[in-house]
């Protein structure tokens, strides 16, 4: 039997928009061409956060007692939704001025 609660909801968007945020920043780096070397540390971090909250999610789906915290996943989410909207707003600059057809101003 499983058990299934809005926090596991927001556990499963937190790991989606962190996969997300792994990609972009892997995008980031290749635009980059791995310059700075921090954004590997950066790649890390979001797939530790997204590596931690495989086992946490598939344990609390298995346990009538909730392992997850509504709260603590709702403050996470906010922050992975944050570091999405920064990363996709640093590769959108990237992109415009790595693109040999702009006109610079």
């Amino acid at each position: 039997m499983t058990y299934w609660t809005i926090a596991d909801d927001i556990a499963v968007a937190v790991l989606v928009v962190g996969a997300l945020c792994m990609y972009l920043s892997f995008g980031l780096t290749r635009m980059t061409s791995g310059a700075p070397r921090a954004w590997y540390v950066i790649i890390a971090a979001f797939a530790v956060l997204f590596v931690r909250g495989i086992p946490e999610l598939y344990l609390d789906i298995q346990a009538p007692a909730s392992r997850v915290d509504i709260f603590e996943e709702t403050i996470l989410l906010a922050v992975v939704v944050l570091f999405a909207i920064g990363l996709y707003m640093l590769t959108r600059t990237f992109q415009k001025q790595l693109d040999p057809g702009r006109r610079p101003y």
